[in-house]
């Protein structure tokens, strides 16, 4: 006989009833999500053969940025240099690594690799892990749900880490695919609240203490990490709390105190080391405001949860057409979930909505999917005048900056966690499972067990399925003459080197032929954001020189230039606001049309090769 609500006990931990024993599924739970991990790993089978030398292609430029910043942050600690300010790249204004996606903590942790090999590795090998650790984490999150096995929680943490929003981001978005402290940060958050009956000490592993000691470090973490990631968990955190204090308030009311003293220790974890760095994103020589992309613009296509992209296996050629008019290249298209899965979610939520961690999940996936949608909605390929839910937050601090189509990540996790508990209430013997295995009035009887089994094992294969991905298409990462890694050591560090072609956000290659010279000079331009001078966030932060400019505009056409004598004049202007001590010119396809404009901007002067490269000394 059920509790009255007058008499329920406050009992966070009975989310979910026990399986009974009998049930086999659970091997075979295991087997279909090792299997799924398995062919997720798959895609980035391509790397394996040279991962100290190859890159996915599709979005190169983000590639050479994350590169930069994996090698960048051990050279300036070895330097005793800030490493959250550096005048490296975009001299003489600088770059604030906070206000960009730099991988500082594992740029530290990895820094051996990137010293032994070079960045490139170090890129690839966060690649490499990113769908492992995204399933271990997310494991380990469904696990600490009341009631889920290993079984299900196998299922629901293959779903996410073999998801679209964690493998498409493999494409250039690195901090958005190594997302393992997402789950994390969310079992934490839930941990952070939760009672039970029994009395627990504050330093026992349920205890205040202790759980606030890891969500300061783990938030901490994700902080050095990337920043998007760890609002994603605060969104998610929220909607789960807030879903729980409309669905059990005496339950969260009795927990309110615990909550309150666990985020006390969360925060003195985390604010003493993260203050200096947050102080200069949000109020240093480089805080920015707004975002620097076109407003409302990458957001998810409605249709985009039932249409997979290139990346899936089971991708028709009407999916390939459809999907290739979604925003953005395919590391912004994270929110397939597949019909079957769709379906499983909705089933779950109407079949259990009783059950309060149902309800959070729900409530998670609607919330995240809706969001991703954007401020104003793509439909079908077409951008629309509809105005879409993001438009409700978009204005807020922090939301501004964000692209909604990030939330895809979001969605996948609560997605993965509802297909959890879906297998778990098939698979469970309770009178209290989500899905009630019984026909006509009557139990299975001693088939129960193995029909639940097969259900079970069966909707976690149908689900996984349209998820699996294709191996990702990789290129040979741009080749370092050997100037960069000869002569240009040899450089003073404080020499400023004007490298063609002229690095921007499309073509950032003197990005990766800085960093292998081991950061050995100062550097114009480069690939990052940055504040204009009204403050707003620009990709590239202030307007390049003039000079700047018809060098890149040299490159993309092909075409040298016909130099009259402003231009001249505007040349020596602009490398005298640089102090350039030299004019390096690398391979390009318009190498002949930079050095032809080049010698005319300087009065004839001609280069002079070394390494594979032209020199114009200017000393």
């Amino acid at each position: 006989m059920s509790a009255s609500p007058e008499t329920e006990p406050v009992d966070q931990r009975v989310w979910l009833p026990r399986p009974r024993r009998e049930d086999p599924s659970g091997p075979w739970l295991g087997l279909v999500a090792l299997l799924a991990l398995g062919v997720g790993l798959t895609a980035t089978s391509g790397l394996w053969a040279d991962p100290a030398g190859r890159i996915f292609s599709g979005n190169i430029p983000d590639a050479m940025h994350y590169q930069w910043w994996l090698g960048h942050t051990p050279h300036a600690l070895a330097s005793l240099q800030d490493p959250f300010d550096t005048t490296d790249m975009n001299w003489p204004n600088g770059v604030g690594a906070m206000n960009n996606t730099t991988l500082l903590l594992p740029a530290i942790v990895l820094f051996p690799i990137s010293v032994l090999f070079n960045p490139v590795l170090t890129l690839n090998l966060l690649n490499l892990l990113a769908v492992p650790l995204c399933f271990v984490a997310g494991y380990w999150a469904l696990r600490k749900a009341p009631g889920v096995s290993s079984g299900a929680a196998s299922v629901g943490a293959a779903c996410f880490a073999i998801s679209p929003a964690v493998v498409n981001s493999l494409v250039g978005h690195i901090t958005m695919a190594f997302a393992p402290g997402l789950p994390i940060l969310l079992a934490l958050s839930v941990e952070a609240w939760r009672t039970d009956r029994r009395r627990t000490n504050r330093f026992d592993a349920h205890g205040p203490i202790r759980v606030g000691l890891w969500l300061g470090l783990v938030a901490l973490a994700q902080m050095f990490i990337g920043e998007e990631v760890l609002f994603q968990a605060g969104a998610g955190a929220l909607l789960i709390l807030l879903t729980a204090a409309l669905c059990r308030p005496r339950q969260v009311r009795a927990g309110l105190a615990r909550l309150v003293r666990t985020l006390v220790v969360a925060f003195a974890v985390f604010v003493p080391l993260a203050a200096y760095p947050l102080s200069l994103q949000f109020a240093g020589p480089h805080a920015h405001h707004g975002s620097p992309f076109t407003e409302n613009y990458f957001g998810a296509d409605v249709v985009s949860f039932f249409t997979p992209t290139s990346t899936q296996w089971l991708a028709r050629a009407s999916d390939l057409e459809t999907s290739g008019k979604f925003p953005g290249g395919i590391e912004e298209h994270l929110s397939y979930l597949g019909w079957p899965l769709i379906v499983v979610c909705l089933a779950t939520m109407v079949f259990g909505w009783r059950l309060l961690a149902v309800r959070c999940a729900a409530v998670g996936v609607l919330v995240s999917a809706a969001l991703s949608l954007g401020g104003r909605l793509w439909i079908d390929g077409v951008w629309t005048e509809h105005q879409g839910p993001y438009a409700l937050v978009q204005s807020l601090p922090i939301t501004e900056a964000s692209l909604a189509t990030r939330f895809g990540l979001l969605t996948a996790l609560f997605a993965g966690a509802l297909l959890a508990l879906a297998v778990q209430g098939l698979r469970s013997g309770s009178r209290h499972r989500l899905l009630h295995p019984v026909t006509g009035g009557r139990s299975l009887g001693r088939r129960g067990p193995a029909v639940r089994a097969f259900a079970a094992v069966g909707v976690s294969a149908v689900c996984l399925v349209p998820l699996l991905p294709t191996p990702l298409p990789v290129t040979d990462s741009p080749a370092v003459p050997a100037y960069f890694t000869t002569t240009a050591t040899t450089l003073p560090h404080d020499t400023v080197t004007v490298v063609l072609p002229y690095p921007v956000a499309t073509l950032p290659t003197a990005m990766r032929w800085q960093s292998a010279s081991g950061y050995a000079f100062k550097m114009p331009g480069g690939y990052f954001l940055g504040p204009a001078s009204d403050g707003q966030a620009y990709v590239g932060g202030e307007a390049d020189p003039p000079t700047a400019q018809l060098l890149t505009q040299v490159e993309e056409t092909g075409q040298a230039a016909e130099v009259t004598p402003q231009m001249q004049a505007q040349a020596e202007v602009d490398l005298k606001a640089w102090g350039a001590d030299r004019i390096v010119l690398g391979p390009d396809k318009s190498s002949d049309a930079l050095r032809q404009t080049v010698t005319d901007l300087l009065g004839g002067r001609q280069p002079v090769a070394d390494g594979g490269v032209q020199v114009w000394d200017l000393s």
